[in-house]
C-alpha cells in the first residue's frame, strides 16, 4: 500500500466503465467519467481524455461522494496515546470518510470556543473536514450549561455530552432550549445510569445470558430506550432537534419511529458493529467486543437492522473509540468501553448491499446525504459536477470523492487500521467492499497500491 501521501491535485483521471453513485442528485450511471480537480464529468462516446489525463479500466468499481461519520473519537487533546487528530484522520481517509463529527469527551472537553476552534483547524490541516459537537454542560459535569451561541460561533455543529448522557431534566431542557434557538442538533448519548449501574458499577455488557455466563455486572437494556423517551417528551415541548447517538434497542427504535410519525425533528444513527453484532460475541470475554452501548440481543439487533431497511435509521456512524493494546488487554469488567471502526464501516454496511436488503443508493445514502441531512448540511455528502456543455476536467473546488470497490474481499488485520489504535472489533473477518482511493481538500490522501 501506499502512504495515502500522493499529491495529484493537477490530474485528471478517466475512469473507464466506473459506476458512478451520487444520491444527493440522483445520478447512478456507468460510463466514461473524467475527475480533476474533485469535479466530474462524463465523456461523450468517442471523446478523446483531456491531455495528460491518466486513464484507469474501472469496471465493477464505484465512485460515491466523500463518506460522513456523524460520530468519532480523536482523543486529542489529552489522550493521543490512543489517537489523534492526524491518525484519525489517516483511519478516516482508509475508509473513504472525508468529513467527521468529533465528540468533547478529551481532557480539556470542548467546551470551549478556542477549542472548538482548534479542532477544525488541525483536522483542515490534514485535510478533513473536521467538525465538532462541542460540550453541552461544562466539564462534561452536566451541572453548568455551555454558551451554545459562542460555540456555534467558533464552527460547532452540534452539542453533546457524549460518553455521558445529560441526566437532569432542568439541565436537559435548558441545553435543548439553546439548540432550539442556535439552530444546532442535540446528540445524545441516550443512557439512563441509573439502570446502567449496579450498586456504582457500570454495567460492563447488556443483561442476559452471555453476561450471566461471563459472571460480570450487566446493565439493563431499558436504560437507552427509558431516556430515548425521556428526551423526545422534552423535544415535543421544546421543538428542538434531537439524535440519538448508536441507536441500539427495539424500545429506542419504536420511541424513534413514533416522534418520526408525529412530525418531532428527531433523527437517529446505527453503527456497523450493533447492526452485525450480538452479546453472545462477547461469551469468550475479548474486550474487542466491549462498547457502550454494549452489543445487545439477537432480538434488538433484529429490531435495529429492520429500522434500517425501512428508513428509520437516518445514518451509519462508527462511534470510532480508540484504545492502547494494554487497557484493551485488561479484564472484561475493567476494559474501557469502546471500538475503532473508522476503516471498516462503509465495507460493513455493503453486507446489506450485498444480501440484497438495501440498494446501491441507499447504501451511499447513509454515510452521506443521511448525515449530511441531520446536520443541515447540504454541502456535503455530495459529489460536483461540471455543466452538461463544459469541455475543461473541471476546477480545483470540487468536493471529495471515493473510488471502491463493492466486491473485492477485505480480510480486517491491524495493518489495515490507519488510526494509533487496533481495537477493532472485526479482525479477522473478511467483508466484500474495499476503499481504493479518497480524494479530499484538493488532494489524494489514500490509496491502495494497485489503485488509481
Amino acid at each position: 500500500m501506499s502512504d495515502g501521501r500522493d499529491q495529484y491535485t493537477d490530474v485528471a483521471w478517466v475512469l473507464e466503465g466506473v459506476r458512478v453513485i451520487d444520491p444527493a442528485s440522483g445520478l447512478d450511471k456507468v460510463g466514461r467519467w473524467c475527475v480533476a480537480g474533485g469535479v466530474w464529468r462524463e465523456l461523450a462516446g468517442g471523446e478523446a481524455p483531456p491531455v495528460g489525463a491518466r486513464v484507469a479500466d474501472a469496471k465493477g468499481q464505484w465512485v460515491v461522494p466523500g463518506l460522513v461519520d456523524l460520530q468519532v473519537h480523536f482523543r486529542e487533546p489529552g489522550f493521543e496515546y490512543k489517537e489523534t487528530i492526524a491518525s484519525g484522520a489517516a483511519a478516516a481517509f482508509a475508509g473513504g470518510v472525508t468529513s467527521v463529527v468529533v465528540m468533547p469527551n478529551t481532557r480539556p472537553s470542548l467546551d470551549t470556543p478556542e477549542r472548538v476552534r482548534f479542532e477544525i483547524e488541525t483536522g483542515l490541516a490534514e485535510g478533513l473536514n473536521l467538525m465538532v459537537a462541542a460540550a453541552a454542560t461544562r466539564d462534561l459535569r452536566g451541572t453548568d450549561v455551555t454558551d451554545a451561541a459562542a460555540l456555534k460561533a467558533a464552527g460547532a455543529v452540534a452539542l453533546t455530552d457524549d460518553g455521558l448522557p445529560v441526566m437532569d431534566d432542568g439541565v436537559m431542557a435548558a441545553v435543548l432550549r439553546g439548540c432550539r434557538e442556535q439552530d444546532l442538533v442535540f446528540m445524545q448519548h441516550a443512557e439512563d445510569l441509573r439502570l446502567s449501574k449496579v450498586d456504582g458499577v457500570h454495567g460492563a455488557m447488556t443483561a442476559g445470558p452471555t453476561a450471566t455466563r461471563l459472571g460480570v455486572v450487566a446493565q439493563d437494556p431499558n436504560a437507552e430506550g427509558q431516556m430515548v423517551e425521556r428526551d423526545i417528551a422534552l423535544v415535543r415541548e421544546l421543538g428542538a432537534r434531537y439524535h440519538v447517538l448508536h441507536t441500539s434497542t427495539a424500545r429506542s427504535v419504536r420511541a424513534i419511529k413514533d416522534a418520526k410519525a408525529a412530525g418531532q425533528p428527531v433523527s437517529c444513527e446505527a453503527s456497523p458493529h450493533h447492526l452485525l453484532l450480538a452479546d453472545t460475541d462477547c461469551a469468550s470475554g475479548d474486550t474487542h467486543f466491549k462498547m457502550n452501548p454494549p452489543l445487545r440481543s439477537t432480538e434488538d439487533r433484529a429490531a435495529l437492522v429492520a429500522a434500517l431497511l425501512d428508513g428509520t435509521v437516518d445514518a451509519v456512524a462508527t462511534d470510532h473509540a480508540p484504545h492502547s493494546q494494554e487497557e484493551k488487554a485488561l479484564p472484561f469488567a475493567e476494559a474501557p468501553f469502546g471500538v475503532v471502526g473508522l476503516e471498516t464501516a462503509f465495507s460493513a454496511l455493503l453486507t446489506f448491499f450485498h444480501r440484497g436488503e438495501l440498494s446501491a443508493a441507499r447504501t451511499v445514502a447513509l454515510m452521506t446525504i443521511g448525515p449530511a441531512s441531520v446536520l443541515r448540511r447540504p454541502d456535503l455528502g455530495r459529489l460536483s459536477f461540471a455543466s452538461a456543455d463544459a469541455r475543461a476536467p473541471g476546477s480545483h473546488t470540487g468536493t471529495p470523492w471515493v473510488l471502491l470497490d463493492p466486491n473485492a474481499p477485505f480480510t480486517v488485520s491491524p495493518a489495515d487500521l490507519r488510526g494509533r489504535s487496533k481495537n477493532s472489533p472485526f479482525i479477522g473477518h473478511t467483508f466484500r467492499g474495499r476503499i481504493l482511493h479518497t480524494w479530499s481538500q484538493g488532494a489524494t490522501r489514500f490509496r491502495l497500491s494497485a489503485a488509481v
